[in-house]
């Protein structure tokens, strides 16, 4: 399959729910001009398992979060990135092997260093995609879970809808916070992080007059010191860039921290140095895979959802991708529509309100056949809806959410 375009044409969550419905395999290429950044994700059956950036590879910021969490020092990691340079095996590989970090330690890492890189890549505004189909991939198989393009879509969309809310009180992860509680206040109980969405009140206090926060929360807050920027907190707890933001935001709200200032860009700069081996392999890997992917671009100008070596698709399954694309887009208005409500109390007067506030793309107010999504709402909540080619609602197309529907 040879799939390429650009993200205001063919939004990202259809580009992953298309090659996860064709259980595809190979390397999907993603460019970002404007910060000159290249992402690639690897797919094996639909699967994520693997993704690397040009601005941060893998490897070098798994190790620098290992030693950030306590869990390698800097001289091991040094020796074992010696090693790697000698003997060209993954750096994974080599801290396990050596007993550097546990097997545990290396996939959470792993799995959160992945998963990071692709949700980052659901918040950019523009950019390019190439897909290029092989018939296997590499990738670590012992330390690596593939993850479904389904856990990918729904916690890629929720994150898009809710950064921009996020942003307005955490512009940057340079900033500083300090406790406003102390923390003998702290009761920790419960099973993890708020499902609260941003903007959403919820109760703070026990009925012991504490704070109870889930054992996410409290790893959070007990690193919010003062001192350390966003980007330490992030990196000394070991989650992901959206689930620690989200628990400050929440923080925020309950008025259990307050802002103290930014970080030095110097100090953060020195804090955040990352070791570095050769990048020559990687670039070499991305150039071929662009030649690869060019190649089949070539070769399917007027077909490219086509799959190399074999006849056409039949004209039902065109269909069947765009009905998956026309529920993801729905599913992204109706997480823009509540991630609005949840900010201003109430529906937006029109779709084009959740483009203007940057909380979807404009090529979402279009359904996968270029019809307008109809839209309607009142006090009671709102419709989203999709037609056919006569006109009427599209079975399977419509997002009721009036009254008590």
């Amino acid at each position: 399959m040879a799939l390429q375009g650009t993200i205001k044409d063919f939004g990202l969550p259809d580009i992953f729910q298309l090659i996860g419905l064709q259980r595809k395999t190979g390397i999907l290429m993603l460019t970002n001009d404007k910060d000159k950044e290249s992402v690639t994700v690897t797919f094996e059956s639909g699967m994520v398992v693997m993704s690397d950036s040009s601005q941060r590879r893998l490897e070098d910021r798994l190790g620098n979060v290992l030693v950030k969490q306590g869990k390698l020092s800097r001289e091991r990691l040094e020796d074992a990135l010696t090693t790697q340079r000698q003997t060209l095996q993954r750096l994974g590989h080599i801290l396990a092997v050596s007993s550097a970090i546990t097997t545990r330690d290396l996939r959470d890492a792993l799995s959160v260093q992945v998963a990071q890189i692709v949700f980052r890549v659901f918040r950019w505004r523009d950019g390019r995609y190439q897909f290029n189909a092989a018939d296997t991939v590499d990738y670590d198989r012992e330390n690596f879970v593939p993850m479904s393009t389904d856990f990918i879509l729904m916690e890629g969309i929720r994150m898009v809808d809710e950064w921009p809310i996020i942003e307005k009180r955490i512009p940057s992860f340079d900033m500083v916070f300090r406790p406003v509680v102390d923390p003998s206040q702290i009761e920790v109980g419960g099973g993890g992080t708020s499902d609260s969405s941003p903007g959403e009140e919820r109760a703070s206090l026990t009925s012991s007059g504490k704070i109870r926060l889930g054992p996410d929360e409290e790893r959070v807050f007990r690193r919010v010191d003062g001192v350390r920027t966003v980007q330490g907190i992030i990196d000394t707890t070991g989650s992901g860039e959206f689930e620690v933001c989200r628990t400050l935001f929440d923080f925020l709200n309950r008025n259990l921290i307050a802002p103290a200032g930014h970080g030095s860009a110097e100090e953060a700069d020195a804090a955040e140095a990352e070791p570095t081996g050769s990048a020559v392999p990687g670039y070499a890997v991305a150039g071929l895979v662009a030649a690869l992917a060019l190649v089949g671009l070539l070769v399917h100008r007027e077909a490219p959802f086509a799959v190399s070596g074999v006849g056409d698709l039949p004209a039902g399954s065109y269909d069947v991708l765009r009905e998956g694309a026309l529920y993801s887009r729905l599913m992204r208005l109706e997480r823009g529509v509540e991630a609005w409500r949840a900010t201003y109390g109430k529906p937006p007067g029109t779709l084009a309100e959740l483009v203007q506030a940057g909380l979807v793309p404009a090529a979402y107010l279009q359904d996968p056949w270029s019809r307008p999504i109809r839209y309607e709402a009142d006090a009671a909540g709102y419709l989203l809806s999709a037609s056919d080619e006569s006109g009427a609602a599209r079975p399977g197309g419509t997002v009721d959410r009036r009254g008590g529907r």
